[in-house]
């Protein structure tokens, strides 16, 4: 049985990846932001452990490092996220910004800071930051974004999340630790775009298939629907 680790696990994605990862007899640990979510949590995977805790508050590295204590972890989803409007230098604001910064950034390296020696003591252990294709440099440069609507603060944290990725990879490539970003497809969740055609089950089906088949290598930047994706 190998570990998993899974941020803003009760709701979309999360808990999609959740119920995959059950389902193909993994241990669960996870990392939910508000009480009753933990407890519906805890009755639909009673072998869980459930951490309840926001990834952006000042103590949340050390509960998550005590939370993994002893423990050996073999995979580390980064799935927390937020969205925000804003869309335009006029309707944008430093205060979103900020947030989507704080939960994308701050939040991810929190968590692997916090997770780094339950993740090296696994002889093959994987970071899998859940990053979106708006965070891609080239595609907003080639005007891929454009019109879309999505936020300004959104894409910036992710893009800025992405060149986070990239730094940990660096980092953590002679310990042995897979670091990859995963864009995980349209999604039809509360967050979806115009376009979204793929259900969070789907998505994370496609993503745990990927692990289990060792198909993620480290500094990729996939898209579940494409394939790889560019910086």
């Amino acid at each position: 049985m190998r570990n998993v680790l899974i941020t803003g696990a009760n709701r979309g994605l999360g808990l999609a990846l959740a119920r995959e990862f059950s389902s193909r007899g993994h241990g669960l640990f996870l990392v939910v932001r508000r009480f009753d979510a933990a407890t519906e949590m805890q009755i639909e995977f009673p072998d869980a452990k459930l951490l309840c805790c926001d990834i952006t508050a000042q103590q949340y590295e050390q509960q998550l490092r005590q939370f993994l204590q002893g423990v050996t972890l073999n995979l580390l989803i980064n799935n927390a996220g937020s969205g925000s409007s804003g869309s335009s230098v006029d309707s944008a604001l430093c205060s979103q910004l900020q947030r989507e910064f704080d939960t994308h950034c701050k939040g991810t390296l929190a968590t692997v800071k916090a997770a780094l020696v339950s993740l090296i003591n696994s002889p093959q252990a994987m970071i899998l930051n859940i990053s979106s294709r708006r965070g891609s440099m080239t595609m907003q440069a080639q005007g891929a974004a454009k019109g879309a609507g999505c936020s300004f603060s959104y894409r910036i944290a992710k893009a800025a999340q992405n060149m986070l990725t990239l730094c940990i990879a660096d980092d953590l490539e002679e310990q042995g630790v897979v670091v990859a970003a995963i864009h995980p497809g349209r999604m039809l969740t509360a967050m979806a775009a115009a376009d979204a055609q793929l259900t969070a089950a789907e998505s994370a089906g496609r993503i745990a298939e990927w692990v289990s088949t060792k198909a993620i290598n480290n500094r990729d930047y996939l898209c579940v629907e494409t394939g790889k994706l560019p910086w």
